[in-house]
């Protein structure tokens, strides 16, 4: 049988009871400061990644409509249709800018030299967006939480 040298040690020679709580509460310390120096690594790892994206964000461009139909123009209710249709409107000379856009959808701005009624037509042009469509990754971005 093994015993532990508290047990074999005179009652006079044994460490007081407040030593073993002395030692957990160190082990806790310890294992907080662990948990702690982990947490601030994985912080200064994801905040620049997001800081990153945030920016990207920004800065990409949504082609209204995409080039693969340059040479249509937008309708008011945000179709494609063909040039000169009846309440549409010719499509922004360069793609719109994120930042742009974001501002524009969140604060109602319109887009920069052109009308209210431009851009609430090629708003919803960009709102109707779908996966693999030119614009659709910078739009579902803008979307995200945190950029607003």
């Amino acid at each position: 049988m093994i015993m532990r040298t508290e047990d074999d040690q005179p009652e006079a020679e044994r460490p007081d009871d407040a030593a073993p709580e002395q030692a957990e509460t160190a082990q806790t310390r310890r294992a907080m400061l662990r948990i702690g120096a982990l947490g601030t690594a994985a912080v200064v790892t994801v905040r620049p990644g997001i800081a990153h994206a945030a920016v990207s964000a920004l800065t990409c461009q949504i082609p209204v409509p995409q080039s693969s139909q340059s040479n249509k123009w937008i309708k008011n209710n945000g179709d494609v249709v063909n040039p000169n249709t009846a309440n549409s409107y010719k499509p922004p000379s360069s793609p719109l800018k994120g930042e742009d856009v974001k501002n524009s959808l969140k604060y109602g701005t319109s887009y920069p030299g052109y009308s209210s009624q431009q851009t609430d037509a090629y708003n919803k042009y960009i709102k109707k967006l779908t996966i693999g469509k030119q614009g659709y990754t910078c739009y579902a971005s803008l979307q995200s939480p945190g950029r607003q």
